[in-house]
C-alpha cells in the first residue's frame, strides 16, 4: 500500500489547468461471471433485451476498450453481510497488473467494517470504495458505517456512493441530503455521488457547491443522461466525472461521452470531466 497522508493533509485539487487525459470511466462493472449474470437477470426480460453490453466481465472490458476508454474503475456491491470480502479478493486478484481496470472494493455495514477495510486497503491495495444503498438496503449515514468514513477521510480513497433506493436506480432529494449531512460530517471524506443523484441533480450540486471534497459522476440512470448545463455546473467541472455504467446499460459508451462534448466546456474543464479528476483522485491518495 503506499504511504497514507495524515488525516486533513488532502485538499481539492488545484485549479491549474488539467493535463490532456486518458479517458477514464469512473463507473463500470466488471464482476465475477456468476454475480453479472445474476444482476443481468434482475433486469428482467422487459430491460435485458436494451442493455448494449455482455455482462461478461473480460468482454465487456472489449467493449470499453472498442469505445476508446483507456481507464476505468470496476465498482463491485453486495447485497447483504459476509460477502463483501471474497468479492474484494476476486477483484483485487482478476486485475492485478491490469493497465485498464482499477478495481475498486466494497462492505456492507453489517460486516467487521474496520476488518474488511484493513483487508481491502491495506492488503490487497484496492484503490476506491463502492457503496450501493439500494442493494444492500441501508443509508449512507448508518453509524455502522462511521469506521469508513473516518478511515478514508485519513487515506483518501474516494467513495463511490449509489444513495438511491429506487429499483430504477434514482434517487431522490431526500437521499441526497443523507449522503450532504455525511459529507459535512465527514468533511475530508472524497465522496463521489453515483449518476448525480439523477433527477435530484440540482439537490446533488447543491451538495457539491456546499462542500470541499464531494463529486459526481454523471453516469447514465437507464435510460436519462444527466440533465445539466454548462451554466448549471459552473464552477464545479473539476468535481465531475465521466461514467458509463458498462455494461448493465441502455445509454452507449459514445453516447455518454458526446452528451459531455455538446456541452462545450473549456477545453482543460472537458478534459477534467473526462478522465483528469479521476486520475488525480487515484493519485493524491
Amino acid at each position: 500500500m503506499q504511504p497514507r497522508r495524515k488525516p486533513g493533509s488532502h485538499r481539492l485539487m488545484p485549479t491549474a489547468p488539467a493535463a490532456p487525459a486518458r479517458l477514464v470511466d469512473a463507473h463500470v462493472h466488471l464482476l465475477p461471471e456468476r454475480l453479472s449474470a445474476a444482476i443481468r437477470r434482475f433486469f428482467g426480460a422487459e430491460l435485458a433485451p436494451a442493455l448494449l453490453y455482455p455482462h461478461e466481465p473480460q468482454a465487456a472490458r472489449a467493449c470499453l476498450l472498442a469505445a476508446g476508454v483507456q481507464r476505468c474503475w470496476s465498482l463491485p456491491y453486495v447485497r447483504r453481510a459476509g460477502a463483501a470480502s471474497a468479492l474484494n479478493r476476486w477483484m483485487a486478484e482478476t486485475f492485478a497488473g491490469d493497465p485498464v481496470v482499477v478495481p475498486g472494493a466494497t462492505l456492507h455495514p453489517a460486516d467487521d467494517v474496520a476488518g474488511v477495510l484493513a483487508e481491502a486497503l491495506d492488503d490487497l491495495q484496492l484503490a476506491v470504495v463502492k457503496l450501493h444503498c439500494s442493494v444492500g438496503e441501508y443509508e449512507p449515514d448508518d453509524p455502522r458505517l462511521d469506521l469508513l468514513w473516518r478511515r478514508v477521510s485519513a487515506s483518501g480513497h474516494p467513495v463511490v456512493v449509489h444513495a438511491g433506493h429506487a429499483v430504477n436506480g434514482t434517487t431522490t432529494a431526500m437521499e441526497i441530503d443523507a449522503l450532504g449531512r455525511v459529507a459535512h460530517r465527514w468533511p475530508d471524506a472524497r465522496i463521489i455521488v453515483a449518476h448525480c443523484g439523477m433527477p435530484a441533480v440540482e439537490a446533488t450540486l447543491a451538495v457539491l457547491r456546499s462542500t470541499r471534497s464531494v463529486y459526481a459522476d454523471l453516469t447514465p440512470v437507464i435510460p436519462m443522461l444527466a440533465p445539466i448545463t454548462r451554466t448549471s455546473i459552473a464552477g464545479l467541472e473539476r468535481r465531475l466525472l465521466f461514467g458509463s455504467d458498462a455494461p448493465n446499460g441502455t445509454v452507449s459508451i459514445e453516447e455518454a461521452i458526446a452528451h459531455i462534448r455538446t456541452l462545450e466546456l473549456d477545453p482543460d474543464d472537458e478534459a477534467a470531466v473526462l478522465g483528469s479528476t479521476a486520475e488525480q483522485l487515484l493519485a493524491r491518495r
